[in-house]
């Protein structure tokens, strides 16, 4: 059974509550597994991180048999790089779950898949999770790099949205803060934050103003060369 079961249009009220209920199972089967199989569960996430690299698995139930799957991988200095920017520095300190899903985080290239289409029960259903994510983790592991990551968004060109405080944030990790900064110039300055391609992300001020993530890149950058100036 190879091919991909696909939802019903529409379910009756017991269908509904038993999808619920098989749901809150294979999430329980996550749970109970992850430790044993090397992973941890939070949020809907498996999760782990290896060496300098974060990797979490978004999983999600076909119709009665097998798993939808997409995982990410992302360098763990990544987010951190992004919350200094930000001003944001203390959520390095929120549980290793906050990468996947928090809401101010970057969000890499995620490849997805479906796995286990001839499996119904949940335990063996987590069992599967666990074993293509390792099975991807370690492929992707044995090729990703920072560079790597900007040539495959460069095939995204225009970079727009959050997707360009993704740019900016690989394009300074890979050392490159000259090019960093051409990415940090507005498309149309005078354009308001909040209809603009700012960054994808804003921040209001005490006085109301905004500070786009764009602004506050710039203002790093330039700390960053200053701060290398007075070392020298």
């Amino acid at each position: 059974m190879n091919e991909v079961p696909i939802w019903p249009a529409k379910l009756t009220r017991e269908q509904q509550k038993a999808a619920k209920q098989r749901r809150n199972d294979f999430n329980a089967a996550l749970k109970r597994g992850a430790k044993a199989a090397g992973w941890r569960f939070a949020g809907g996430y498996v999760f782990r991180q290896s060496g300098d690299w974060f990797i979490s698995i978004l999983c999600t139930l076909l119709w009665e048999r097998g798993v939808w799957v997409c995982i990410m991988i992302k360098p763990m200095a990544l987010d951190a790089l992004f919350w200094d920017i930000v001003g944001l520095s203390e959520n390095e300190s929120l549980p290793l779950s906050f990468r996947a899903n928090g809401a101010w985080v970057l969000r890499t290239r995620q490849v997805e898949d479906y796995t286990a289409l001839d499996v119904t029960e949940v335990d063996q259903l987590a069992a599967h999770v666990f074993e293509w994510g390792n099975r991807g983790a370690d492929e992707i592991l044995s090729i990703i790099s920072v560079k790597m990551m900007l040539r495959e968004l460069s095939l995204e060109m225009p970079v727009r949205g959050q997707s360009r405080a993704l740019a900016i944030c690989l394009t300074i990790l890979a050392g490159y803060l000259e090019e960093a900064m051409q990415l940090c110039r507005p498309d149309d300055p005078d354009m308001h934050p909040q209809m603009g391609d700012w960054g994808g992300f804003n921040t209001i001020n005490p006085d109301g103003s905004y500070s786009t993530f764009l602004d506050q890149a710039r203002d790093w950058i330039a700390r960053k060369r200053r701060d290398e100036l007075t070392v020298v």
